[in-house]
This record gives structure tokens, C-alpha cells and sequence, in this order.
């Protein structure tokens, strides 16, 4: 391919693969999309179990005496792979991974996935609202703190309600005034089984979803391990013998806050074994 000329450059950015264009798309802009490369069957068998979850988690939220929809929580499934394990797979998707290394370097947590429905028809949709993934901070930093992945289960299109973005908004403190968010805003329109990926510090909001059918989504938000996790996913599992090392260490584990000095030492006399 022909090198784009220039001149007068010093300094340029180099990209060896396709996951470093992809990784210089979000850090300029704030968000880029990756094909999972998953196949018509398999998008519909993520379809079919994701719809079965749904239900399993809205009836059991009614055995627990919660209304879902009196608590603004009736278009969220939170921690979707606890209830439907088959979730895991996208969790762990080798291909967002390669990304979210780009990223987020060599040591990242899981902060939350949870199952987003844009219901059609619905006259207002909480997810709407222009926000941060890191609500209510207002700062820049020079990399990434957190990349959110939201995965789309249906094609997202301008009349379904697909995600507004404001580029570049993770590089400026302040929200933009209304007449700059109304030039620059863009909607990102991609086909069923791929991430949109987002630096979780660009503003960005869903859409009204104008279509008669759900529009559904699967939101994974990745952090630096400083950063504490929307729910403690270790103690949600029953069993995890099923992960690897590497994914046990993306879940969480070893990030226990210490209740005492001498939790504290005796963890360091173990690691020190």
C-alpha cells in the first residue's frame, strides 16, 4: 500500500496489525468497532440464550420481591455470563483481547457485563443521556483508565437506536456546550457480532429505538486494576475452576482490599514463598 506523504514530520505512529489501527482509532477518536468473526449461527444461538436469560433474571428478580421497572433496572441483565455461563465466550473473545493488550497494557480487570435492551417503541430509554462510563470525572489522562466493549447481538442502525458518540469529547474535561454536541455527534451503525469499542471517557448515549423490535447488546467495561469493580465478580462464582489463570486474573481475583495490617503482611509472606 502507498505511504501517505508528508512533510516536515519528526515523529509518526507505527502500526504492525490491524489491532494497533484499531487501538490509534480509540485513542484519537475515542471509539473504533472489531468483528468478532462469529458466524449467523452462532450470533443466533447467543440471540436465542441471551432472550432465555432475560426472562430467567426478570423472573427471579419478582420471586426476590423487586420490580424491575419501579427501579429503572427492567432493560438490564447485570452479570449476564453468572446466569447464562455461555457469555464467557464473548468475555473472553481472543480477538477483543488482542485490543484491549493495545490498550490497557498486560494487567486489566472485567469491571461489569451486563445485557442491554433498547426495547422498541419505548417512548424513553435510560441509556439516552449523554455520560461517561466513568460517571461524574472530569479529567483527562494520557492513556486509556477503562475501554468499554459493547457488543452488539442485533444490527445497530440509526432507526433501532444505535450509540451516539462526540469524538475526541475523552480528551476535554467538560461536557461540550449543546450547539458543538448537535455538529459533531456521530452514530455508529455496525452489524450484529461486532464490539464497539469505547474509551469509557468519551461522552457518548444510546438512541430511541423507533423499530418494533428489541434491540439488544451485551456492555463488558474493562479497567485498570485500580479502578474497583461495579460488582465483585470473584465472590459471584461458584466454581472457578472453569478459568485459567490469565482469565481469573481478568475477573478480579487477588484484588482483595486488605482488612488489617497483618492480612496485609501475611500476604507478602506468602508471596514470598
Amino acid at each position: 500500500m502507498t505511504e501517505i506523504s508528508r512533510y516536515g514530520v519528526l515523529e509518526t505512529t507505527s502500526a504492525s496489525d490491524v489491532y494497533d489501527v484499531l487501538a490509534e482509532e480509540v485513542r484519537l477518536l475515542g471509539y473504533s468497532a472489531l468483528d468478532a468473526a462469529l458466524s449467523e449461527s452462532e450470533l443466533d444461538r447467543y440471540s436465542n440464550l441471551f432472550d432465555e436469560a432475560a426472562t430467567r433474571y426478570g423472573a427471579d428478580a419478582s420471586t426476590k420481591d423487586y420490580n424491575l421497572e419501579d427501579i429503572n433496572e427492567r432493560d438490564t441483565v447485570r452479570l449476564l455470563p453468572t446466569i447464562s455461563p455461555i457469555f464467557w465466550n464473548i468475555v473472553f473473545d481472543e480477538r477483543l483481547h488482542q485490543l484491549l493488550s493495545r490498550l490497557l497494557g498486560g494487567y486489566y480487570i472485567l469491571n461489569q457485563v451486563n445485557g442491554l435492551i433498547n426495547r422498541g417503541h419505548q417512548s424513553k430509554y435510560h441509556q439516552a443521556q449523554y455520560h461517561r462510563d466513568l460517571p461524574y470525572q472530569h479529567f483527562t489522562s494520557s492513556r486509556p483508565l477503562a475501554i468499554n466493549a459493547l457488543f452488539a447481538l442485533d444490527d445497530f442502525t440509526i432507526e433501532n437506536g444505535a450509540t451516539r458518540v462526540i469524538p475526541g469529547s475523552h480528551h476535554r474535561e467538560a461536557f461540550p456546550s449543546d450547539e458543538v454536541v448537535r455538529r459533531l455527534e456521530k452514530q455508529v451503525t455496525v452489524r450484529r457480532g461486532t464490539f464497539i469499542v469505547l474509551d469509557c471517557m468519551v461522552y457518548h448515549a444510546g438512541s430511541t429505538n423507533l423499530t418494533v423490535r428489541d434491540r439488544r447488546a451485551i456492555n463488558h467495561v474493562f479497567t485498570i486494576p485500580m479502578l474497583r469493580q461495579q460488582f465483585h465478580i470473584p465472590s459471584v462464582i461458584a466454581d472457578p475452576s472453569a478459568f485459567s489463570d490469565q482469565q481469573k486474573k481478568i475477573l478480579g481475583y487477588g484484588l482483595e482490599e486488605y482488612r488489617s495490617v497483618d492480612d496485609w503482611l501475611r500476604s507478602r509472606k506468602t508471596k514470598a514463598v
